[in-house]
């Protein structure tokens, strides 16, 4: 049914627009008016409430000028404008749009000032339909579409077609990542079947990639397991699934991937439900550890981002339904908006604004390594479908992102650095990765066991229970994001607990368990973080400023057998051998927060002086706990491990150093006449 529209929407075109401003309605108390019968209007100010604030609604509404604007009978204009932003495809980071500009306050001098309300619709054409001429059609020059379940629900394809179409024949950093002559295959993926043949006679299995004739091209699935997980592969089923893989017994995500495949004209697909066995633990840790190869070489990566369950599938788009967003309006796009020449191109459509984010997926653990190692990825975001490669993202509502420096720059990039760049990009990852979620707390290391394993390559360095034997004074310094960057945007940093489905001697499920040494940022769950400003890397470099060394002679950190390996997947206990300045304090009182660079504290103050008995009253550090509503420690030293910042750490019964926490040096003259001791820190 075609949509109600007043006389002022039905004869408006995006043409009229395109880089001017064009009177709407006289005020804004008119499209209030408007709104109540025009479906076009209804969605601008359903926009202008969801977007403006109500403080500058109001003053338009009453036609109320700011206190400091001069008082004239000219120097107020609260008509609506609407204004077109119009690029050629592919050419900008924005998508097509027009802009709503309501209140524009002439200054004393003459110049305009801000308006007091300014929002936007996005505009978006239908695909070019088969046989076409695009240059006739609005789908040619604008470069946005719309996919959900109610308009164009299979788009989708249409899009990952044409952009891996592209991606092959014009992306040279693309195809030299991953060149198709030299790709490695996984152990094993599933052959959807042979395109040639008629569906009723094409066969769904599971094949060892050993007994193809030559590497094929695959796509790889990264999705959220959830409860909708069914069949998966185990050493019951392996002789079965190598015959016919029951594609009604699989849940619905994997079935839309082997759907995707097909359409794409890819033969095999790697799923890790059914291309792993599944409770073999050799298998398991053997196919972890190839992660890096089984993503890298995929012809494609396919993302299943707005899914939380694989039960719930991912190829349809409840975007409308799911945001309680107004549904598209249609507008006359008029004659090619650049040049003004052409016959009337058609319909183009307003909608509000779709969000760039990935979903569900972007908060598990195993799912962060896999869109990292990709080389090219099929996005289903949580409001539209993007691609992503080497040389850009591409975004279902016609924005590209052409800045690829956040994957040019990458740890998997193929020029990833110097020692220091790598090693800064190595904690700026840890940082994105830390706040994800595991089902499995063990699976900490095995899930970016690839990454690790790349990073080593460059440093070369031993990998001690996820820090780096080159760089472990500020591997030992990380922080909680929660206690001192923010409490409110972030969550505090946890004991992982174990999972629910745990069967391993003397764990309970939804109790702590310890999957890594104290001083690991692996031992919490939460976001951390770690300084990596350039401009002051220096005091993690500079000898004069490293306040701990090994014991051993050698340099290593602890001689622990078998410790070091950047593929090793179990990591609970590692002990490092140090020495260095040691005070024990106590804690005094609270310093409290006064402005955002200054987060709350701790003071402490030694309990002996340097020299012998007890200590005057000396503030020495600023103390913060790692899990700040844990009982206090019967006894609590400060490790100094960098001029400015060192450990917080308690002693057990046998001698043994743990980490409480950090803190940061008030009184560094204290610590000058603290004689080095050993620490055994575990």
């Amino acid at each position: 049914m075609a949509p109600t529209l007043c006389s002022k929407c039905s004869t408006l075109r995006f043409y009229d627009l395109f880089n001017d401003d064009v009177v709407f309605h006289p005020d804004l108390n008119s499209l209030v008016q408007s709104a109540k019968k025009c479906e076009s209007c209804s969605l601008w100010w359903t926009q202008v409430q969801r977007t403006c604030a109500k403080e500058d609604i109001a003053a338009c509404l009453a036609k109320k000028l700011p206190a400091n604007a001069v008082k004239s009978s000219d120097n107020g204009d609260f008509k609506i404008y609407l204004r077109g932003e119009w690029h050629p495809a592919g050419t900008a980071s924005v998508p097509d749009q027009i802009w709503l500009s309501c209140g524009v306050v002439v200054s004393a001098v003459g110049h305009d000032a801000p308006s007091k309300l300014q929002t936007n619709l996005v505009v978006f054409a239908d695909p070019v339909a088969a046989g076409a001429d695009p240059a006739t059609n609005a789908g040619g020059l604008f470069a946005g579409r719309y996919s959900t379940s109610a308009v164009h629900p299979e788009y989708h394809a249409t899009f990952a077609k044409n952009t891996l179409v592209n991606c092959r024949k014009g992306h040279g950093v693309c195809n030299q990542a991953c060149p198709p002559g030299t790709r490695q295959m996984p152990t094993r993926v599933i052959d959807v079947g042979d395109q040639t043949l008629p569906a009723a006679k094409r066969v769904t299995r599971i094949v060892l990639t050993k007994d193809l004739k030559q590497p094929q091209p695959y796509t790889a699935l990264s999705y959220c397991w959830g409860s909708g997980t069914q069949a998966m592969l185990n050493d019951t089923n392996l002789a079965d699934f190598l015959k016919l893989l029951p594609e009604s017994r699989l849940s619905k995500t994997h079935t839309e991937a082997i759907d995707l495949t097909r359409l794409l004209g890819i033969r095999y697909l790697w799923i890790d439900a059914l291309c792993i066995i599944q409770k073999n633990q050799k298998d398991w840790e053997a196919e972890s550890k190839r992660m890096s190869s089984v993503y890298g070489n995929a012809e494609l990566t396919i993302i299943a981002g707005r899914s939380p369950d694989s039960g719930l599938g991912f190829l349809t788009n409840h975007y409308l339904t799911t945001k309680k967003h107004p549904k598209p309006v249609p507008m006359r796009a008029g004659p090619n908006p650049h040049t003004g020449e052409g016959p009337d191109l058609g319909t183009v459509y307003l909608t509000m604004q779709r969000g760039k984010s990935v979903g569900p997926v972007d908060t598990r653990g195993w799912c962060f390594q896999e869109a990292l190692l990709s080389n090219r990825a099929l996005v289903f975001g949580e409001d539209q479908v993007f691609y992503q490669c080497r040389h850009h993202t591409r975004y279902e509502d016609g924005c590209v992102d052409v800045d690829v420096s956040k994957r040019g720059q990458a740890l998997t990039s193929l020029h990833p650095g110097t020692k220091p760049e790598v090693l800064r990009r190595w904690y700026q990852m840890l940082v994105s990765f830390t706040p994800r979620a595991l089902t499995e707390p063990h699976d900490i290391f095995a899930c970016i066991v690839s990454v690790a394993l790349i990073t080593h390559g460059v440093l070369k360095s031993r990998y001690l229970a996820g820090l780096w034997e080159c760089d472990m004074p500020r591997g030992l310094l990380w922080k909680s994001r929660w206690s001192y960057v923010s409490r409110k945007h972030f969550q505090p940093i946890e004991k992982p607990s174990a999972s629910p489905f745990t069967k391993r001697p003397g764990e309970v499920p939804g109790k702590p368990v310890i999957r890594a040494p104290s001083w690991s940022w692996a031992y919490v769950t939460g976001p951390v973080f770690w300084d990596t400003n350039p401009r002051i890397e220096s005091r993690w470099i500079d000898p004069k400023n490293i306040c701990i060394r090994p014991r051993d002679s050698k340099g290593l950190w602890t001689k622990q057998s078998g410790a070091g390996n950047p593929d090793v997947l179990f990591m609970p206990a590692l002990e490092l051998q140090i020495f260095g300045k040691a005070v024990e304090v106590r804690c005094t009182k609270v310093m409290k927060k006064h402005t955002p660079l200054t987060p709350e504290g701790i003071m402490l103050e030694p309990v002996k002086s340097a020299s012998s008995g007890p200590a005057k009253s000396s503030y020495i550090a600023l103390g913060y706990f790692d899990f700040p509503s844990d009982p206090m420690p019967a006894n609590l030293w400060c490790l100094l491990v960098v001029a400015h910042e060192g450990l917080l750490l308690t002693r057990d019964g046998k001698g043994k150093f743990h980490r409480v926490g950090w803190f940061a040096v008030q009184d560094g003259k204290q610590f000058e006449a603290v004689k080095e001791t050993a620490v055994d820190l575990v």
